[in-house]
């Protein structure tokens, strides 16, 4: 039970920090036109309410192979997460734009954070299973 709490509130925690990254805490750029990082931000918020929601979720189930489940879309998530700026939606074209210097290294830790909380659970979720 210990885990399963421990791992929901972390992933409802990352997915907040993915919706507030490129909102508050490394806003993307400001500009009148809307430019290629104005939909990576908004892109972003969409999948961190994804993984706030699936955090949520996971609280309340019990059993596990429904959480390894909700772990593998987790570690997907991550790798959207991460697609998103750099292939998907894009950013900016100058390297010294905002979104670039701050928005994009925020992402990138926060994808790399995801995926190996969702290995983790899915590890300890398995690991478990076995005994």
């Amino acid at each position: 039970m210990k885990n399963r709490i421990i791992f929901a509130a972390a992933f409802v925690l990352l997915g907040l920090l993915v919706i507030l990254a490129p909102t508050v805490i490394f806003p993307v750029c400001e500009s009148e036109m809307k430019m290629a990082c104005f939909f990576t931000k908004k892109a972003e918020i969409g999948i961190g309410l994804l993984i706030a929601a699936i955090g949520v979720v996971s609280f309340f189930l019990k059993n596990k192979d429904i959480r390894i489940g909700l772990s593998i879309a987790q570690f997907l998530n991550a790798a959207l997460v991460l697609a998103l700026p750099l292939k998907l939606t894009g950013l900016c074209k100058k390297s010294d734009m905002a979104c670039r210097v701050k928005t994009l290294p925020a992402l990138i830790v926060l994808s790399v954070l995801l995926a190996v909380t969702a290995a983790a659970e899915i590890f300890v979720l398995a690991k478990s299973e076995q005994e």
